[in-house]
């Protein structure tokens, strides 16, 4: 079988660059281990960028002297080929020897659609330790779980999430607005709004219509295409009807046995559909927040989408408040929430051993007993200082001993609100 690689390896070809100037977060993390002898695994949602990371990952190299010849992408999406003849035809064509010193580097995108990917990678990762692996994949799942059958020790695991607040004015070419930001600060609370739209990176110049057809096609491509190719579902418009629940009502508590009523599914088959969903980045699962984590795990726990962008296709015109706080879940990447009898916090994140209640208030006036679970919080966790989330409202207050800053949305997004991932996770 013949196999086109020149098509995805415009690379060889001398002076030639893929042009994308303008990169992500993840970038930056990613290349401190483009060395290291671990694969690097990169995974997220459909359209995040991940094709478009690989591409700059192989500009770098090569503005840092490695050789064109020895550098080889190939994508799994449209060809159905094993690692051996992808590589077989490499090594045929560029003249490139593996069993010889000198490092090789070879970028596999979408690997989830290579059947038994793990253990051929594995193969040529043991056998040849010249060789740099880079690979990337449209869900958790594909890589996380069967990458632990064969792969342990040997993966560097990324994700690559939707564009934080601080990347979709740096695509827009608005970035000039966060270095003046309190100068700016009407028009970083207007662009807030559009950023709740707009969090894919080819969609953040885009006019309404287009957007809502291109993140529909998103969510059919994974809910009809995708998750059925991996899991045994039988009724695949119970997936849609599940976010569609979800969109209307972000936050909602898993009561499995009502919601099974409501959708007319099984109370066994509704947690399983909401794993598929989350293993195809589409679902976000925050749990009751306690000191110990199994705690926690057992506890209720709450759905959001796992974007805005995603909420405001499948509800028209969603609560703006309940938007916000699926938003702050979503950009904070924080798993907990509270709740204890009738006080609720929104949102709990744990960072570096530092406990921070978040609640969301996306409003210009807030009273004192709107916060009082964020107070309770406070006083149970012996916690010293909370955030409550605001449209526009920014100043500092002591409440019963305790310190709460409240702080515009806007403001939050640039400060805290990072999604960009922060960390390396070793499989």
């Amino acid at each position: 079988m013949t196999i086109n690689i020149l098509k995805y390896n415009h690379h060889w070809k001398e002076d030639f660059t893929y042009g994308y100037d303008k990169k992500r977060d993840l970038f930056y993390e990613v290349v401190r281990y483009s060395d290291a002898r671990q694969i690097i695994g990169i995974i997220g949602l459909r359209r995040t960028g991940k094709t478009v990371l690989l591409e700059q990952l192989i500009d770098f190299l090569i503005k840092n002297g490695k050789e064109r010849g020895r550098i080889l992408y190939f994508s799994f999406d449209e060809e159905t080929v094993s690692l051996e003849e992808v590589i077989a035809e490499f090594q045929s064509r560029m003249g490139v020897d593996l069993s010889l010193a000198g490092r090789t580097y070879i970028f596999l995108d979408e690997i989830q659609k290579l059947a038994g990917w793990q253990n051929q990678v594995k193969y040529y990762y043991d056998t040849y330790p010249h060789l740099k692996f880079f690979v990337s994949g449209s869900s958790s799942l594909f890589l996380r779980e069967k990458a632990e059958e064969s792969l342990a020790g040997r993966i560097f695991l990324f994700q690559l999430p939707v564009l934080s607040f601080s990347e979709f004015l740096m695509l827009k070419g608005e970035e000039y607005l966060t270095e003046k930001p309190d100068v700016f600060r009407e028009s970083l609370q207007d662009q807030t709004l559009q950023y709740m739209r707009r969090q894919l990176p080819e969609i953040v110049a885009a006019d309404e219509r287009f957007v809502n057809m291109y993140v529909e096609s998103i969510i059919n491509k994974i809910v009809y295409e995708d998750l059925p190719k991996i899991f045994p579902i039988e009724y695949m418009d119970a997936l849609k009807q599940i976010l569609n629940l979800v969109a209307a009502y972000p936050g909602i508590i898993t009561d499995y046995s009502t919601l099974s009523n409501d959708l007319g599914i099984s109370r066994k088959t509704l947690p399983k559909y909401v794993f598929y969903l989350e293993r195809g980045f589409l679902i976000q699962k925050c749990y009751n927040f306690s000191k110990n984590r199994l705690t926690s795990e057992k506890k209720m726990k709450r759905l959001y989408l796992s974007s805005t962008t995603l909420l405001f296709n499948l509800c028209e015109e969603p609560d703006y408040g309940r938007a916000v706080e699926n938003l702050v879940m979503n950009s904070s990447q924080s798993q907990f929430f509270w709740r204890k009898g009738n006080f609720e916090v929104d949102c709990v994140t744990v960072k570096k051993g530092s406990i921070v209640p978040v609640e969301s208030k996306y409003s210009s006036d807030i009273r004192k007993k709107e916060i009082k679970g964020l107070i309770k919080f406070l006083k149970d966790f012996s916690i010293d200082t909370g955030c409550v989330v605001t449209r526009d409202m920014e100043t500092e207050e002591m409440v019963d001993g305790k310190q709460v800053r409240y702080v515009p949305l806007w403001r939050w997004l640039l400060s805290e609100g990072k999604t960009s991932g922060e960390h390396v996770q070793t499989i």
